[in-house]
């Protein structure tokens, strides 16, 4: 089974939930094809979820106008990997093309037609040497990687091409490799190979991690993360997290609700003192000590781990984020979550607007710690791995 919890105003996640739970309950994916044979893939925005599996992509919560709606549709081939905007959703097929499936009238998948590269390769023909028509070239663009917020949609191909769908607007060098790929509301996040990370789009609430609030129209590489080796990044409505490969959690940006996992408020002589909200640079977080897992014995030497080193083994591999809200996975299972928890996206298990420090929500012994956890704007879902 899979959970959820957060907000379910629409019927996102089954009509006969609660329109907002504060703890993981578990629900089910009804008119689901079950195709075994292939990995569920999830994404949501704060009014709808979209599941699919296989050839398979299934929309339910608010649809053409509707709360309570579920709809079935059918891909060309099997679809590799799903993106969600308030409008629409973006369904990539394992053959490199993408398609639309706008939520005001869904009836069919759209094929997206990306700008053709006419303008950088104008001399592309075909083997009697005769020039390439840009039907031709566009059939050629194949899709690596999307993402999509609120203002913007990304989509990367297989020659590192970024287009801000449709049109391209960065081209990466041929050896450049593309590790991850988030959106926020209206930025953009990319971590390439060799662990460096760009940002791009509006960065006046500070997500794009740069000294400067500004827009920026292309990928601009994050010099403050500049040689730290990022493993994983994540982009949230108005903030962004990544984490080294030291086990080191950064996170920059808007923190109105305590989404960066630092204070709101500072206590001082004078009471307490308003912390900054836009945080430009990233801040490596100080987090607080796992107290999940179980004591673990040397099976050598059965001797008890040391505190030191069991700490060690707790550190953060994968963090997640949501329009508010962050999710922080530990290598031990232990997941912590930080926040708007207005909608119980943070599954804390009780009624809190926010948190702005990491909590513990699951342990390393839980029933939930083998899910995959996928984040929604306004919620935090917890499905099987296979």
């Amino acid at each position: 089974m899979h959970a959820f919890s957060g907000f379910n105003g629409f019927g996102q996640f089954g009509g006969g939930s609660q329109q907002s739970v504060n703890e993981f309950i578990e629900f089910s994916l009804e008119n689901t094809p079950n195709d075994q044979e292939h990995i569920l893939l999830l994404a949501a925005s704060w009014s709808y979820t979209a599941y699919a599996r296989g050839k398979y992509l299934v929309l339910r919560g608010f649809l053409t106008g509707t709360p309570n709606t579920s709809i079935c549709l059918q891909a060309p081939g099997n679809i590799n990997q799903l993106a969600v905007s308030d409008r629409f959703a973006l369904v990539l097929c394992e053959n490199g093309r993408l398609y639309k499936a706008p939520t005001e009238s869904t009836v069919k998948l759209l094929e997206v037609k990306l700008e053709t590269e006419l303008q950088v390769l104008p001399q592309k023909r075909s083997i009697f040497g005769e020039p390439k028509s840009s039907a031709e070239q566009m059939a050629n663009i194949h899709i690596t990687h999307i993402a999509c917020g609120s203002n913007i949609n990304v989509a990367i191909s297989a020659t590192n091409t970024v287009y801000s769908v449709p049109s391209k607007i960065h081209q990466f060098p041929k050896h450049f490799r593309v590790q991850q790929l988030q959106c926020g509301f209206e930025h953009a996040l990319l971590l390439s190979g060799n662990g460096d990370v760009y940002s791009w789009g509006n960065g006046f609430r500070g997500q794009l991690g740069q000294d400067v609030l500004r827009v920026e129209e292309a990928p601009v590489l994050i010099e403050a993360l500049a040689g730290i080796k990022i493993n994983c990044i994540a982009a949230g409505g108005w903030h962004s997290a990544a984490i080294s490969a030291f086990g080191d959690l950064y996170t920059w940006g808007f923190n109105s609700n305590g989404q960066l996992g630092l204070r709101i408020f500072k206590t001082s002589t004078r009471g307490k003192l308003k912390q900054p909200t836009v945080f430009t640079l990233p801040q490596i977080i100080e987090l607080p000590k796992c107290n999940c897992c179980q004591q673990k014995v040397d099976m050598e030497s059965e001797a008890v781990l040391k505190d030191n080193d069991r700490q060690a083994e707790c550190m953060p591999v994968c963090v997640y984020a949501g329009a508010r809200h962050t999710l922080l996975q530990l290598n031990c299972g232990a997941l912590y979550a930080a926040g708007w928890n207005a909608h119980g996206q943070l599954a804390v298990g009780r009624k809190v607007e926010y948190c702005d420090e990491f909590e513990k929500v699951l342990c390393a012994t839980d029933k939930y710690k083998d899910k995959r956890v996928v984040c929604g704007a306004w919620c935090t879902t917890l499905v099987k791995k296979s």
